[in-house]
């Protein structure tokens, strides 16, 4: 990530994620609204070329069901992107000795570390349900910003099967510890 996209996510609280990578992460908005669209093309190519056509019965219900599904698809990524917020006092020493903690025990492969950020993935195997993770640390003056999706990198995935969730979790849950 840049500094631009860096402070961006920092402002905003959501995870700046590059084109290429929103094609994957919202690729199932993308599937859902190809057939409504397609329906939609093909009825206002025929009424701009002179010859509508009624549409058939059911037809309406191949638009509605999908674009429905679409939007809903849509908001529950668009809220995967937005970072859990935990406020410390523990250094950044202390934080990184917490976090390389983490990252042994739930298996992050460490892909970028600087002093503002730390992005790591996972690399699971084929059976557990998951393609892979991207977790996003940022370091924010007396917090910690933390995000994980699954991996844009890889194949498209709607479903983590709770990891996503967990990396959060364990990694709050250590840093809330370490705390007291």
């Amino acid at each position: 990530m840049t500094e631009e996209e860096i402070k961006y996510s920092i402002e905003t609280g959501e995870l700046k994620i590059s084109n290429w990578d929103k094609i994957s992460h919202y690729g199932i908005v993308g599937f859902l609204l190809t057939i409504p669209t397609m329906f939609l093309f093909f009825h206002t190519k025929d009424y701009l070329q002179g010859t509508p056509k009624p549409m058939k019965e059911g037809e309406i219900w191949f638009i509605i069901f999908p674009s429905i599904l679409g939007y809903l698809f849509y908001r529950l990524q668009k809220r995967r992107l937005a970072f859990k917020s935990i406020e410390t006092s523990l250094t950044r020493e202390q934080l990184n000795s917490i976090i390389e903690k983490v990252a042994h025990k739930l298996e992050w492969h460490q892909y970028l570390n600087n002093k503002n950020i730390i992005i790591a993935k996972t690399f699971p195997g084929f059976f557990c349900g998951s393609w892979g993770e991207q977790i996003t640390i940022l370091f924010d003056k007396n917090r910690l910003l933390i995000n994980s999706i699954c991996d844009p990198d890889k194949k498209s995935s709607v479903v983590s099967m709770g990891r996503n969730k967990k990396n959060i979790d364990t990694l709050i849950e250590e840093i809330k510890k370490a705390s007291h």
